[in-house]
């Protein structure tokens, strides 16, 4: 492994919808860009995720009916970079991946249906939620990322330095992509760029790579440490990043 080790990346696409080659993408020029919606979570006081789920669980039947599903994961923070002075924020993250023209027909109906808004209504009184939306590319995906329903995301945030163009970036990552091999711990990996209500995120794009385990994790870590960190310096040339961190992803439904 090489440079391709320095970027964690998650994401959890809709493996119907990506084309593969020898069992996996690895050029980012051959994967469309699709929408991504995060739901920045917390309870309201008094609820439970028993009550929150129950809400959740009569959303997703509905958008199975009205034909608007998204392949939907839950994410809970694992190691984060919160502590005392820096509070966490909120409880968990509901990520919807989805073609833009189809999440867009669902908001439609969201909006619009006697159905869609009594939902609204029900969500909205267990939870308080922020709810963002951004860009995302798959640039690595394996087979096993659409068998595998409970994971480890790692996130790590970026921005570009100084007299990059993304351009640059694009070309990076697609020759980061084209090196990974079948020994990656990973499972997969996408860039996640806010769009709509990303004022106030932490970096100009998110890389997000997918772990079986932990022990995969930890694999990548016992690389890095053992000199794959010096492959970082060329990537921090383009970008500079925040560091690491670890949620627990649940998938919670596949269209």
């Amino acid at each position: 492994m090489n440079v391709k080790t320095l970027i964690c990346a998650l994401l959890t696409v809709c493996l119907s919808q990506m084309v593969f080659a020898d069992d996996h993408i690895s050029d980012s020029t051959s994967a469309e860009p699709f929408s991504i919606q995060v739901n920045v979570c917390s309870l309201k006081a008094g609820k439970s995720m028993k009550n929150y789920e129950k809400v959740f669980n009569a959303y997703l039947d509905w958008a199975k009916e009205n034909d608007v599903d998204a392949f939907t994961v839950r994410q809970e923070p694992l190691f984060s970079h919160a502590n005392s002075a820096n509070p966490q924020g909120y409880d968990f993250l509901d990520m919807f991946v989805s073609p833009f023209s189809r999440w867009g027909k669902s908001w439609d109906l969201w909006l619009s249906t006697s159905e869609g808004q009594k939902l609204s209504a029900k969500w909205r009184e267990t939870a308080d939620c922020d709810v963002k939306l951004a860009t995302g590319v798959a640039l690595f995906l394996t087979p096993e990322l659409n068998s595998d329903d409970n994971r480890f995301v790692s996130w790590n945030w970026c921005s570009l330095n100084d007299g990059v163009e993304v351009e640059e970036l694009m070309a990076a990552h697609a020759s980061i992509a084209a090196s990974i091999t079948d020994e990656a711990p990973f499972i997969g990996w996408a860039t996640l760029v806010p769009t709509v209500g990303g004022a106030n995120a932490p970096g100009d794009f998110a890389h997000l790579a997918v772990y079986p385990d932990m022990e995969s994790y930890m694999k990548m870590r016992e690389f890095n440490a053992k000199g794959g960190w010096k492959n970082m310096r060329d990537y921090y040339a383009l970008a500079t990043c925040s560091g690491e961190a670890v949620n627990v992803e649940t998938v919670l439904h596949k269209p």
